[in-house]
């Protein structure tokens, strides 16, 4: 079984505003202006775009780099779509934009890189969540 990591850990900022710690890194969150927020940063839900688009995005540019291909300019454009009962995302449509075509014999080899990057997977894949809400315990 693989060793846990280091916990993100998530505080109010005020108003609809959270930060994350995630090593040393701090990512911000918040809400657009129309549901209360500020519109000072992603929302939530937007990371999880990033997540996979940043992810492909690497497995594509390894994948290129590892056989000398061109990838300067390469972009990857992903768009989320939503459903409500429950609320949530049920769809992310995902394009991996390359400076110059592949050549023939490494295409579908491309395809199933990124497909096979972690988060993709992660949201391809059942995924178990687990919530518990603590209080501190009366003295």
């Amino acid at each position: 079984m693989a060793t846990p990591q280091q916990p993100i850990i998530v505080t109010h900022e005020g108003g609809m505003r959270f930060a994350a710690q995630v090593r040393s890194h701090r990512v911000l969150v918040d809400q657009p202006r129309s549901a209360g927020g500020e519109d000072s940063a992603p929302m939530p839900v937007e990371l999880l775009g990033v997540s996979l688009g940043t992810c492909i995005a690497l497995y594509a540019q390894q994948f290129c780099h590892a056989r000398g291909l061109p990838y300067q300019g390469m972009r990857v454009e992903v768009e989320q779509h939503g459903a409500r009962n429950p609320n949530r995302l049920r769809e992310f449509v995902v394009r991996v934009i390359l400076p110059e075509k592949l050549p023939a014999a490494y295409a579908e080899l491309m395809e199933r890189v990124v497909r096979s990057c972690p988060a993709h997977n992660t949201l391809e894949q059942e995924t178990v969540v687990r919530v518990t809400v603590e209080t501190p315990v009366p003295a």
